[in-house]
């Protein structure tokens, strides 16, 4: 008898668990809304986790998945992070994110990754003495697509690109899609936004850098970018390409070679091939 009373309570209490977490989800979500954002997929999930940048206020996960989290926790030390997680059903996941989400059943609910500006940019590199030492730059010029963004900080952060510049406006902002497009190397990257992208570049070029943009119009191709050092690569949106100002400020514009048939390539493609032709060149 004792062993069905508590058999009872324990599903009495688990379906009270599964009915607060459900219940909560819209109130917890719409109270973070401005400082807070839902992240999904297991890879995005567990480098945010490492990012000790990132506050994290809520793990959600399925049973299949809870074994991986605390492997991953133990081989990380991570362990004070098992008193927010909390075991779901998927429809949790389902109202978090889109239907076409893949969340592979975890998602955690993060601080916002800090975005800093032109400026701090700008100070940090007059910092640097050695200008043999600067960083190589990216400079997104006004693309909005979230899985563009996302490839492309990709490749940036696979090809030691670690400083990457948005747009102040028409920009894609961080979302759960643009995080798990990056594949969560976003938590690896230094993310700054410029009010005026060609004040920056100018700027730069002070400093001692090469603006290089990337155009279908270009004259030299992408193997041109290895006679140059302290690159500032510029890449533009799906449609408008680099803007005219943005471009005539470019000490360089260089074109993607590709078979004449195919009229042009995604832009995250396009510049994950310039990227992978400047890391080559310094790795040589």
């Amino acid at each position: 008898m004792q062993k069905n009373q508590n058999s009872n309570q324990s599903s009495n209490q688990q379906s009270k668990n599964k009915n607060y977490k459900t219940n909560n989800l819209s109130r917890d979500h719409n109270e973070s809304e401005k400082d807070y954002i839902w992240i999904g997929g297991k890879n995005p999930c567990f480098l945010a986790l490492k990012n000790q940048k990132r506050k994290i206020s809520e793990i959600v996960i399925n049973k299949n998945n809870l074994e991986d989290l605390k492997s991953f926790f133990l081989k990380n030390s991570l362990q004070h992070l098992e008193r927010i997680v909390k075991i779901t059903e998927n429809i949790f996941f389902q109202n978090i994110f889109n239907k076409d989400f893949v969340h592979q059943g975890i998602a955690i609910k993060a601080s916002k990754l800090e975005f800093k500006t032109q400026f701090d940019l700008l100070e940090e590199l007059n910092l640097i003495e050695d200008k043999n030492q600067l960083p190589d730059i990216l400079i997104l010029d006004q693309i909005t697509d979230p899985q563009n963004v996302g490839a492309i900080i990709r490749s940036a952060i696979a090809f030691n690109f670690k400083k990457i510049v948005f747009c102040e406006f028409n920009s894609a902002k961080e979302t759960p899609s643009l995080i798990k497009a990056s594949a969560g190397n976003i938590d690896f990257a230094e993310i700054f936004v410029a009010v005026n992208i060609n004040n920056l570049m100018e700027k730069l070029k002070k400093i001692g850098y090469w603006c290089i943009g990337l155009a279908g119009e270009g004259v030299e191709n992408e193997k041109k970018i290895a006679e140059y050092k302290n690159i500032v690569l510029v890449v533009g949106s799906e449609g408008m390409g680099i803007r005219n100002l943005v471009k005539k400020n470019c000490d360089l514009l260089v074109r993607i070679d590709t078979n004449k048939e195919v009229e042009s390539l995604n832009v995250s493609v396009a510049t994950a091939i310039a990227l992978n032709e400047i890391y080559r060149n310094k790795n040589v």
